[in-house]
């Protein structure tokens, strides 16, 4: 089944959506005349609400630009050609339609879910006096799930019966977010460099001043190329020296210290030596999860480390000192003891 044509504006990655957008059959050429002026400002617009906001808005009012700038804006993304960019704005259009499926009954998220997807997706009867609306395929469930390092997404917590996974409403929108951002990256990347009209290259060259600025404010401050361990946080040092003498650490554990560690300029080869102490240690399984984590295999989304909050939620945040206080993130700690001690990479 069709997602509605109505309902294009709101998913147009959507089959219905990609059918409507077939049936137009705009050139290029054409997107530069004025009869198009507000589907090329659309397409700009959502290119900057996502270097800007992290996240696109739905704009409901005027569904055929909606539909047809989602298309303009793939194209001067792939046109612009950097990796930062295209993953942040497939992870916004898809962090949008999250939101918007969220808002959805039951049985039209349902409906959504089977036509793009083709998930083996059920509706759970509320007969059986449980909290889940949905369960999914296992398959379906690993497929998009594998990616998340929280442990509420790990079957062991999950409730499984027959091959299918218990979930909550917004359980199966995060889960369809993961799906819409790499097949909105895969399309990015699959759209080719076109000779496009002086009018859109104008606006490539608009988008290409915020995402300059944008890439810039992202940038946390200079970093050394070489760990200085001095500088630590607890959580992260406690870690380390876990590792280093072969002790087990959980799969968060192993998570907050590669990205940390990563994020400060260790490269994929260094680490690699550094797991080769744990007794599991498998080289392949180690140097695909660090590449992963470094968004050089899957989805290409690099990961950073998790916050303060998530470390004292998994139990990570061990003697936290006076530095401590009032930082939120293992980052800002390492840029602050990095000052504090008047240390740099040289020494």
């Amino acid at each position: 089944m069709l997602v509605a044509r109505g309902d294009s504006p709101k998913y147009p990655f959507t089959k219905d959506a990609k059918e409507y957008i077939d049936q137009c059959n705009v050139s290029v050429e054409e997107l530069a005349t004025i009869e198009y002026a507000q589907i090329i400002d659309r397409a700009e617009q959502r290119i900057e609400e996502a270097l800007i906001n992290g996240s696109v808005r739905y704009e409901s009012s005027l569904p055929d630009v909606e539909v047809l700038s989602f298309p303009v804006a793939i194209i001067l993304v792939a046109s612009i050609g950097d990796d930062f960019l295209k993953r942040r704005y497939a992870l916004a259009e898809a962090i949008r339609a999250e939101n918007l499926l969220k808002d959805e009954n039951n049985d039209k998220l349902m409906r959504i879910i089977e036509s793009y997807f083709s998930w083996r997706i059920k509706k759970v009867s509320i007969a059986q006096n449980q909290p889940y609306e949905y369960c999914l395929s296992f398959i379906d469930y690993i497929k998009n799930a594998s990616v998340f390092h929280e442990d509420e997404w790990k079957l062991v917590n999950k409730m499984v019966i027959g091959g299918y996974v218990f979930l909550r409403k917004n359980d199966v929108a995060r889960l369809a977010r993961e799906e819409i951002q790499k097949y909105i990256q895969e399309t990015v990347e699959k759209t080719p460099k076109l000779d496009l009209p002086k009018l859109l290259n104008q606006r490539i060259e608009r988008i290409n001043q915020i995402l300059t600025k944008r890439k810039e404010s992202f940038k946390m401050d200079e970093l050394p190329k070489t760990a200085i361990i001095a500088a630590y946080p607890p959580c992260i040092k406690k870690l380390y020296d876990s590792l280093l003498i072969g002790q087990h650490i959980s799969h968060i554990g192993r998570f907050s210290l590669t990205s940390f560690l990563l994020a400060i300029g260790i490269n994929t080869e260094d680490l690699l030596k550094m797991y080769t102490s744990i007794s599991d240690f498998s080289e392949s399984l180690t140097r695909y999860q660090i590449e992963h984590i470094a968004g050089k295999k899957g989805a290409g989304t690099s990961y950073k480390p998790p916050n303060c909050s998530t470390l004292r939620t998994h139990g990570l945040c061990l003697k936290p000192d006076e530095l401590c206080k009032g930082i939120r993130h293992p980052l800002t700690y390492y840029r602050r003891k990095i000052g504090k001690i008047g240390m740099t990479k040289d020494e």
